[in-house]
């Protein structure tokens, strides 16, 4: 037996021992050819964000990848970042807590001028990532995440009843309509336009409260009695292909009782 383990009997089709995959290599495998699958299902649209688009293509598809995951339970968004950007500074905590702080400023405060002079620093510093600092590399990717997650998010409250967003697939354009409608029974209703057959999966609390499909390009609707305001549902956009379930693209619907947001501090770069 001892010599069977240390020279163990080839196979007939083998001229000498080979190693071979095992199941959990395979599984791995398609996880990640299936991944692969949809982050070029979805990753068009990037192209048309001002930051996402400037990272280079392996950085991008991680990122996205990450933003995915990180929506899915609800979440402030300056946990949002961290949580985005970690695996890639594993050993840099307490630093992106403070580099999410200064990243979350300018979405609130910043005039179009002061917009266009960061934006043009951070194209600076993308066209040249590998050789920018470790802080510089995780504000690229926090503001990239950022500008990421918010095309992935509708808000809605009672001041702001109504949110839309498009997203560019590989098939086409793909556009999402979310509503409150106020009455005795508050109603939550979704519109999907998909560019090919498809479905939508609307959760709460990892729950499936509502889905509705379409055999081909078509609208789709989901309406929902919300019994308080104060929650955030993921909605599932999937599109058909071989394993339809494994190329989902992941939105969350919050509704707020206010508009009202407390103000951060004033964002900086440091060279």
């Amino acid at each position: 037996m001892l010599e069977y383990a240390k020279k163990p009997p080839l196979f007939p089709w083998e001229s000498e021992l080979c190693e071979y995959p095992t199941e959990a290599d395979l599984a791995s495998a398609d996880s990640a050819m299936s991944t692969d699958e949809a982050i070029a299902l979805w990753k068009q649209h990037l192209s048309s964000l001002d930051v996402p688009k400037l990272l280079p293509e392996s950085v991008l598809s991680a990122l996205i990848r990450q933003c995915q995951n990180i929506i899915r339970p609800p979440a402030q968004r300056g946990i949002q970042l961290v949580r985005v950007v970690e695996p890639f500074f594993p050993v840099q905590n307490s630093t992106l807590e403070s580099i999410a702080n200064i990243v979350l400023a300018p979405v609130y405060r910043s005039d179009n001028e002061t917009k266009a002079a960061v934006l043009e620093q951070i194209t600076k510093l993308a066209n040249d990532y590998d050789s920018a600092s470790v802080e510089q590399q995780i504000a690229l990717l926090m503001i990239a995440a950022q500008e990421m997650l918010e095309a992935m998010t509708l808000s809605l409250s009672k001041q702001k009843p109504e949110d839309t967003r498009e997203w560019i697939t590989a098939h086409g354009m793909m556009r999402l309509s979310t509503k409150y409608i106020a009455t005795a029974k508050n109603r939550l209703t979704i519109t999907a336009m998909l560019p090919k057959a498809g479905h939508l999966r609307l959760l709460c609390n990892g729950s499936v409260e509502k889905q509705t499909f379409c055999s081909q390009p078509d609208l789709l609707a989901l309406s929902w009695h919300i019994p308080n305001f104060e929650k955030t549902y993921l909605l599932e956009v999937f599109l058909d292909t071989e394993d339809t379930e494994k190329t989902t693209l992941n939105f969350v619907v919050r509704l707020e009782s206010s508009d009202d947001e407390e103000l951060p501090g004033p964002m900086s770069f440091s060279s």
